[in-house]
């Protein structure tokens, strides 16, 4: 495909917004990145949308990690004694730090959209950004506030190991996690809500997905991994 022909201007800017923005896959970075090293319109391309997220990143505000995460780097170092409480895996550093990250790639996905002024949505929507430990995003959830289900599109190929599965929590600002249900295979699914979404997230700043035995947790807590995590955010 010749993406500098003038009447392919606008693919060519969405691809180059996506793999600015790092949710491309690995084969169409890989194509973009060859076609770029002969192509110079491309080539100028991916290096206007590179400016234009690194302009982003420079105005993302700091975050500062709750007392929690200094207990939890004290804990890791040895400076606290044996008797102190055992710290919960959603209070660890990891999962702050990746809660962090992704709401940076928030920022960035709402500059694009803004940039390459997209349609707004029909009613306004709640976004999470679930990214791994390396802050790569893995999967969005995005819903009306009115809906009473969260869409989830799968940005990497991924997907659980056979005879095990996904499951959705809620994070709230205080107890533990609360079940949202387990995730459905495939690349765009749909999880159910008790009530509406701007209901049942109301008091919620984060969700996270855990590896769990099929059919989910068997105990009504996380037993698995924490694979995934990502700040509630709202648009409205």
């Amino acid at each position: 495909m010749n993406l500098s022909r003038p009447d392919r201007r606008e693919r060519l800017a969405s691809l180059a917004a996506e793999y600015a923005l790092g949710t491309s896959p690995p084969r169409v970075r890989r194509r973009l990145a060859g076609i770029a090293r002969r192509d110079p319109v491309v080539a100028a391309a991916l290096a206007e949308w590179e400016r234009r997220i690194a302009v982003l990143g420079e105005g993302a505000p700091g975050v500062t990690p709750p007392p929690r995460v200094w207990r939890s780097i004290t804990a890791r170092l040895g400076l606290v004694t044996a008797e102190a409480p055992r710290i919960a895996w959603w209070d660890r550093l990891g999962l702050w730090r990746g809660l962090a990250a992704a709401s940076f790639v928030v920022a960035m996905a709402l500059g694009v959209m803004q940039l390459a002024r997209l349609p707004a949505p029909a009613a306004p929507p709640l976004v999470v950004v679930l990214a791994g430990s390396d802050a790569r995003p893995a999967i969005i959830a995005t819903a009306a506030r009115g809906e009473r289900y969260l869409t989830m599109k799968t940005v990497v190929d991924t997907a659980p190991p056979r005879g095990k599965a996904f499951e959705l929590w809620a994070l709230p600002t205080a107890g533990a996690p609360r079940s949202l249900g387990v995730i459905p295979v495939g690349a765009v699914v749909e999880v159910p809500l008790q009530a509406p979404a701007g209901e049942s997230l109301a008091n919620i700043p984060a969700l996270a997905v855990s590896l769990e035995p099929a059919g989910g947790s068997p105990t009504g807590a996380p037993t698995g991994p924490v694979l995934y995590s990502g700040k509630v955010e709202r648009m409205y």
